[in-house]
């Protein structure tokens, strides 16, 4: 029975990551109510005992019920605040001073002091008028942020470590005002890298979009759920900031393509290749050219640089046989994880450049293999190796290196 895609995987692992967080939630929220009402049950008592004139009754029945209160205000009530989502409160925000604010509120200090030791009825004016600045700058920096619907565009493909490009919406809700200095930047969880954008000005019941450059480190199924937003608006004393849901945007973010230089194509065992007569990634000489700044070092031919005194760099022959087949192994165990990844990265990297070069290229791992119904067999490949998990105890792929034939895992040297 074959083994589920690793994109079902994902899917199911989701999903069950919000069924315990969800369970949990409703259980701390059913215990705190049950223990509540047991705690307004004996301060009922507690009232009633008072009355009827059992003090030793009451008072422990009262203190009863404030240990029961305190329990829960320090068990569960911390549980309930971290699970529960409080992006629908708009006042929920993250506020920072700037250096103007702090010099600000460090001339309403000394405004106070003068007015506190002076009885000047100036100085009272002068306060109120900068304490009635400091409030108008919070009702507009709410209000500026208010009402405001974010979306984001990625590309339904990317390679990890390049950039790519990208759209960023915003949609102005409000019917009168506009939203001023707004700046937009990746959340610190999902994983996108990106410069933040720049908002000048959101007329009213209207949408601005901005394109740029981001970038994902790892490879893996990437969605982006939350962008954050951030304002100065009005007068720069606070930088307001909050966490504003998008649409779930989705990107396969392939494995990282490292260049041919790095990679070792003679593990392709040449035997019963033959020499065509056009470059390419095989190992006889082709010819010796002149040195172009876009080549490898490797490839320089030092003697015959010495001998024009000029850099000369060699060409190799493509070879006439043009398929190969990669063996792939999810064979790993936890402490293997970063040398998995270069193991991933080598055979997207060997798919990708030979591809390019025109081979026919096969892949076969214990769980998936490429067929010839692939319309795009580069970028089936490419899906499965951006989504393949590490397995420590997976069947043997079938073939065997040989003649067309590389074998990429880790079990060797392991029992």
């Amino acid at each position: 029975m074959r083994a589920p895609h690793p994109a079902l995987r994902a899917a199911f692992s989701q999903r069950g990551n919000a069924s315990t967080i969800s369970s949990e939630l409703f259980r701390n929220f059913f215990q705190s109510l049950g223990l509540l009402a047991v705690a307004m049950i004996a301060a009922i008592y507690s009232s009633a005992a008072g009355k009827g004139g059992d003090a030793a009754a009451a008072a422990l029945s009262a203190v009863l019920s404030l240990m029961i209160a305190f329990w829960v205000a320090y068990r569960f009530v911390p549980r309930l605040a971290r699970q529960a989502n409080w992006d629908w409160l708009p006042f929920l925000s993250q506020y920072q001073l700037s250096r103007e604010g702090w010099i600000y509120f460090g001339a309403v200090i000394v405004v106070v002091f003068a007015a506190v030791n002076t009885a000047n009825n100036l100085l009272y004016m002068v306060l109120s008028a900068l304490l009635a600045v400091l409030i108008l700058s919070g009702f507009l920096s709410v209000w500026n942020c208010r009402f405001l619907v974010l979306d984001m565009r990625l590309p339904d493909r990317c390679f990890a470590g390049q950039t790519f490009h990208f759209t960023v919406g915003v949609s102005n809700e409000k019917h009168v005002f506009p939203t001023f200095s707004l700046f937009v930047a990746p959340a610190e969880r999902d994983g996108l890298f990106f410069e933040r954008l720049y908002f000048g000005a959101v007329r009213a019941q209207s949408r601005a979009t901005l394109s740029g450059q981001g970038s994902f480190a790892k490879r893996g199924r990437r969605v982006v759920t939350h962008v954050q937003a951030t304002s100065r608006y009005p007068f720069g004393f606070f930088t307001k900031g909050r966490r504003y849901r998008v649409t779930p945007s989705e990107c396969i973010c392939y494995p990282e393509i490292l260049p041919k230089e790095q990679l070792n194509f003679s593990t392709a065992d040449p035997q019963g290749w033959n020499a065509a007569s056009t470059r390419g990634l095989g190992c006889d000489l082709y010819r010796v050219r002149d040195y172009a700044p876009s080549d490898s070092a490797r490839h320089v031919h030092w003697k015959a640089s010495a001998k024009t005194a000029s850099l000369k760099t060699r060409e190799f022959t493509a070879d006439e046989s043009r398929r190969l087949t990669l063996i792939f192994d999810r064979f790993g165990r936890p402490e293997d994880s970063g040398r998995f990844e270069e193991l991933v990265s080598r055979a997207a990297s060997m798919a990708f450049h030979l591809v390019e070069e025109g081979v026919e290229v096969e892949f076969i791992s214990d769980d998936w293999k490429t067929s010839q119904q692939d319309s795009n067999r580069l970028d089936a490949i490419l899906t499965y190796l951006a989504l393949v998990e590490m397995s420590p105890r997976p069947a043997l792929p079938c073939g065997e290196p040989g003649a067309g034939a590389v074998r990429l895992s880790l079990r060797e040297g392991r029992s």
